[in-house]
């Protein structure tokens, strides 16, 4: 009777056991695999081209930690005080322009039939531009 107890306990015990490690490396497993195949980019992030993103992170030091797809199409211009020439694709409103200026950059043109602003941008304010809800989507400028 008690050798019955105790198989019996250790399968309990056994069985226990695996309902909570069996669970814990699944998901564990489904964690890593979700990171490579999501998106680990903000939102502003996303509507940075990855070209532009490329040179923000090599602006920071930080390229090597942060991946992004590489384009065929030629690098974005980037002048001595580390600004690029960016379009910035949004409805053309005061605000925002405001917004461009004091987070340093310099406007070279704007178009509000193309909801467009072309611009001189510092790269390491890029992205608290596209931050903003009216920015759609931050490129490089032709």
């Amino acid at each position: 009777m008690t050798t019955v107890r105790s198989v019996a306990f250790a399968s309990l015990c056994l069985l226990a056991a695996a309902a909570i490690v069996v669970p814990a490396a699944r998901a564990q497993r489904n964690t890593a695999d979700d990171w490579h195949q999501r998106d680990a980019r903000t939102v502003a992030q996303q509507k940075i081209d990855p070209r532009v993103l490329a040179a923000i992170y090599h602006r920071r030091g930080d390229a090597k930690a942060h991946t992004v797809a590489a384009a065929s199409q030629p690098s974005i211009q980037v002048d001595r005080h580390g600004r690029a020439l960016v379009d910035v694709r949004a409805q053309i409103r005061p605000d925002l322009e405001k917004k461009f200026k004091a987070l340093g950059g310099v406007v070279v043109s704007k178009s509000t039939t193309y909801d467009s602003i072309v611009g001189w941008m510092p790269l390491q304010t890029l992205e608290r531009l596209a931050a903003d809800p009216t920015v759609r989507a931050i490129e490089p400028a032709q």
